[in-house]
């Protein structure tokens, strides 16, 4: 009779993070993005999509929430002088711990750590709001998370200190001509305009090639991020390493990006149009 086996989960002690560098096109400080990554005990390595529903339940949300504060806390130690950012849920950030974590943190830590809200749904957004007023006082940066035109509206319908705007691949497909489904150049590129006014920080996610670089700093975008600028990687880079793949970005530019190894990336990662980050 054949053994059942139980179904592998992801532990904490198994969970790591990569660090993917988001890069100004001008002035402005860079930093990296902490993505989680599953090491599995084979050498597998597998991406959020295996991770998130285990520990995104009720009872498992508020220590993968300390879990993925505490480790960017303790790589901003490590590096002194780089910047990192978290992903959080709003159900996380209505967490009662998910202040404290920061609290714990010295000044000089949680200041270089910044928060992406993501784009989860939720009805009080009151309660986001005020969470987010105490939120901003304890980190560097707020931003929201893969906004698009269709939602920019109802995440922001509450007053609430953001910092800026992580824009959705799909939409900077459309702003530089390539097709995506469900919305025009022109909806993109107005889109772009209305938010470049509006923040000071606006990163367009998921760039392949560097030559798109010089069309987005024009339309006022501040920060890239994607596959064509870096590749997620084990170390946190420090701010002025970030900077330089702006200049790294200038001379690529004219050229083809080259492509280069993902470093622990999972299948489907794998660059095949637009990168998800």
């Amino acid at each position: 009779m054949r053994k059942i086996t139980s179904p592998q989960l992801p532990r904490l002690e198994e969970l790591r993070h990569l660090f993917q560098p988001v890069v100004p096109l001008s002035e402005g400080e860079g930093w990296s993005e902490a993505l989680v990554r599953w090491q599995l005990q084979d050498g597998t390595v597998r991406g959020p999509l295996d991770i998130l529903p285990y520990w995104f339940t009720p009872n498992r949300l508020e220590e993968f929430t300390r879990f993925s504060l505490d480790r960017a806390g303790r790589a901003a130690v490590a590096n002194p002088t780089a910047r990192v950012s978290v992903n959080l849920s709003p159900a996380q950030l209505l967490l009662p711990g998910t202040l404290a974590t920061l609290e714990g943190m010295l000044p000089t830590v949680r200041s270089r750590i910044h928060i992406e809200l993501t784009e989860q749904l939720y009805s009080d957004g009151s309660a986001i709001a005020d969470k987010l007023r105490h939120l901003r006082q304890r980190c560097g940066v707020v931003l929201l998370d893969d906004v698009t035109p269709a939602d920019l509206a109802n995440r922001t319908r509450f007053d609430a200190p953001i910092d800026g705007v992580k824009v959705d691949r799909t939409v900077i497909l459309a702003v530089l001509g390539q097709k995506s489904e469900g919305i025009s150049q022109e909806t993109a590129r107005r889109f772009i305009a209305e938010v470049t006014a509006r923040y000071p920080i606006v990163v367009a996610e998921g760039i392949e090639d560097p030559i798109a670089c010089e069309e987005l700093a024009a339309l006022g975008v501040s920060h890239v991020q994607g596959f064509g600028i870096a590749r997620p990687a084990p170390e946190l880079r420090s701010e002025a390493s970030v900077a330089a793949l702006a200049r790294r970005t200038e001379v690529l530019a004219p050229g083809r990006s080259q492509p280069s190894a993902g470093i622990g990336m999972t299948v489907d990662e794998k660059p095949n149009g637009l990168s998800s980050r």
